[in-house]
Formats: structure tokens, sequence, C-alpha cells
């Protein structure tokens, strides 16, 4: 008896429901065809799920959706997908999933996560533990990404990074459009909907020029490594037109912790890979500042700051500088009363008095490190901490200079802005870890 004779019944069914839905739900059916298709597409191959991921990033708060008074973005949905999918894979093909001191210390932070909300709970109203949920399963997706970009091989891997830097451009494209088009957030009257009143500033699908400013900077990092490792001129030069588009839309969002990340990971690779980055870096800094007015008025109140805090003196202190000092504050205020497994991950939002939580700056600490501990707790901390040490200790060994200058300069941007739980950023990040410290040779 052929297949179709033993499931004729189901099979009519579903022909059924299929037309039925297409008379009267039209764009159900849409959904469906393409979420079988994806499915069946990141089954053959997971680096497709991933790339879709990455392109599906770049859609930022234009991906965002709202569904039964939930908000969520595209990304929330494609992510846990693409982890699932892939461990449905593994066991179907009867593969042995690898877990080591990264993998391990990762999946153990997740018990951490999903703990700490259990016991956050109790104090949260059922909208607020929906909205606690969705970021939990929202991080676990995303990093998951970080288990299936490590069990890619060598030609996945390479068009991964090519999506990553597709990404970037289309992004860096998007960003200058948008500022032609919305040069000021307030009059286009987004600040009436809790976002900050950025003028004349690049922000991106994000609407946020310092997660844009902390993503072209990370993107520039992996694109040096890359150059450094790259002998054919032809790739070279096409490395140097990407920085460049990337460097410019950087310097259009006068982000002062996106350019201090970029000169982080140039050190990185001025150190470990060619010194003459580092005059590079002398060079393009000098130009930049000479050239821009506004960029040289953005570094001094930097430097201003920074000389302000180590005289224990607020005064000279910029509206900018003093609000990211009464977030820490707040963070560390949050943490002090829930030291052990902290108030439960993806609460932040419903423990702060930093923000009103209209905000968008509302939903975490503007440092990640400090939002973890306030959530997990020195638990959650502790753990993350081993996971980043491992993934530094590995990506050290394997001489992967690219990614170690992009990581360090992005951690140094999560003490001033969240942006290791910012899930286009996030993203990013995972994925060229897992392939920074890929299993495979």
């Amino acid at each position: 008896m052929s297949i179709f004779e033993k499931n004729k019944f189901v099979l009519s069914l579903a022909i059924l429901g299929i037309a039925t839905l297409s008379v009267f739900h039209p764009l159900a059916i849409f959904a469906i065809l393409g979420g079988i298709l994806f499915t069946t597409l990141t089954f053959r191959s997971p680096v497709f799920g991933i790339s879709v991921a990455i392109l599906a990033s770049i859609l930022g708060e234009f991906g965002r959706v709202e569904f039964s008074g939930i908000s969520f973005l595209i990304l929330d949905l494609i992510a846990p997908a693409i982890l699932g999918i892939w461990f449905f894979r593994k066991l179907i093909h009867q593969e042995k999933i690898i877990l080591d001191w990264i993998s391990g210390s990762l999946l153990i932070f997740w018990g951490i996560g999903i703990l700490s909300l259990l016991f956050g709970s109790f104090d949260l109203s059922n909208e607020e533990l929906k909205f606690a949920l969705l970021h939990f399963f929202r991080f676990v997706g995303i990093s998951g990404l970080l288990l299936v970009a490590r069990d890619l091989g060598k030609k996945d891997t390479s068009r991964t990074f090519y999506i990553l830097m597709l990404a970037g451009v289309l992004f860096a494209i998007s960003g200058f459009i948008l500022l032609k088009l919305i040069p000021d957030f307030t009059e286009a009257g987004l600040a009436d909907l809790g976002w900050d009143p950025h003028v004349r500033r690049l922000t991106g699908t994000f609407f946020d020029p310092n997660f844009a400013g902390g993503a072209f900077a990370f993107l520039i990092a992996l694109l040096g490594g890359k150059f450094l490792s790259e002998k054919k001129f032809p790739k070279q030069s096409l490395i140097l037109v990407i920085c460049g588009i990337l460097g410019t839309a950087l310097l259009l969002t006068f982000s002062r912790s996106g350019l201090l990340a970029l000169g982080i990971s140039g050190l990185i690779l001025g150190i470990f890979g060619d010194r003459r980055i580092l005059l590079a870096m002398l060079v393009v800094g000098i130009l930049g500042i000479s050239t821009s007015p506004r960029l040289a008025e953005r570094v001094d109140e930097f430097s201003k700051s920074v000389n302000s805090i180590g005289e224990e003196s607020q005064q000279v202190l910029d509206p900018t500088a003093q609000l990211r000092i009464d977030s820490w504050r707040d963070g560390w205020s949050i943490w002090q009363k829930n030291p052990i497994l902290g108030t439960g991950f993806g609460t932040y939002k419903f423990h702060q008095t930093f923000s009103s939580e209209e905000s968008h700056a509302a939903t975490g600490s503007d440092a990640s490190l400090l939002n973890i501990g306030a959530t997990t707790g020195i638990l959650g901390f502790g753990i993350f901490v081993i996971f980043l040490w491992n993934l530094t200790i590995i990506a050290f060994q394997k001489r992967k200079w690219g990614f170690l200058a992009a990581f360090a300069g992005l951690l140094v941007h999560s003490i001033f802005v969240n942006s290791l739980f910012f899930p286009p950023l996030a993203l990013y990040f995972f994925v060229s870890a897992g392939i920074a410290t890929r299993y495979h040779k």
C-alpha cells in the first residue's frame, strides 16, 4: 500500500483545511506555507536559518509585531525556531550534541535564568510574567544560535560571515535613508512614543544611535580580522570599501560608546594583528575630529565626563553621562535587594525606578553585566562571566583576532548600553562567537 493510500484521510483533511483558510484567512495560508518552507530549508541546511535571522535583524523596529497585547520582534520567532529545528535535526540524524565549557556554561545560565524567573514571578502580574518569559525565550533562541553556528562546516561559516557583512551594509544604507527622512525624532513624534529625542544622528532601524554605533563597530572589527587573514587584493579592496561604508555610518551616529568600542577593537587588532592598524586609527581619528565640529564636541564631552568622575565631581557631566550614572546606581540598588537570584530574568523593567515603564530605556540597566546581576543575582552573574571567559580562552587559542577585537569592543560598549541583550547585537555576537569557536576544523 502506498504512502498516499495509508494517509489519504489525513491528507484530505489537510487539503480541506488549507482550502478553507485560503477563503477566510488568506494571510494565514502564506504564513503556514512560509513556515513550512523555512522549516524544510533550515532542516536541510541550518545556515539558511541563520542567514534569515541575520537579515531579519535589519528590520529593527520595523520588524515589531503586536499580537494579543504582546509586542515582539520577528526575530523573537525566528531564532527559537532555528534552535528547535537544529535540535530536532540532530535527533533525527542521531548526531551527538557536543557539550564543553562554553556550551555547558551557557546551558547552566539558561537554567539559572528560568529559576530566577520562577522565584521572582510571585511579585508579577500575568502580563508582566508574559513579558519576562518573552525576553527569556528570546535570549535562549538568540544565544542558542551559538550552538548552531559551532556545528557549521567551513563553507557555511564563510557564507555566514558574508551574510553578516551584507546585513551591515544594508543596515548602513537604511540608516542613511532614515537620517534623511527623519532627522529629528521629536518633530516626527517618536519622542512621544518613548524614544529619546535624537537630532541629526544616524539611528538606523534600531531607532537608537548607540546600539547602531555598537553594531557598526562590531562588524568593522570582524572585517579587520578578515582583512588581516586575506591575501588576495580584490577581496582586501572589497573589505576596505565595506569598512568605509560602515565607518561613515558609525561617525554619523555620533555615539561615543560606539567610537570607544571601535577604538578598543582597533587596539586589540593592532597589538595581536598588525601594528599599522594603530597608525591608521590615529590618522582616521584626527581627520574625523578635525572635519566634524560635532564629533569633536562629543569627544570633548566624553573626556570632561571621565575627568569629572575621576575627581568625584559631577558638575561638568553632560546630561547623557549623568543619565548613565543614575542608571548604574539604580541597577546596583536592585541587585543589592536580591543578591542571590536577582529579581528574575527579564523583570528589570518592573523593579527599576530610573525610567517610566513606557520608555524604551526601562527594559534593562545601561550596563549589561549589571543587568545580569540585578535579574539573575550572583549565581547568574558568576556563570555568565565563566561563559565569557571560556569563550575568550578558546577564541584566543584559535587566534581569532577579529572576533576577539569585536568582542572586547562590545564588552566595553555594554558598560554604557545594554548591548549584550539588544536582539540584533546579541545575534551578531553569539553567531560570531559560534563561528570563532566552532568544533570542526
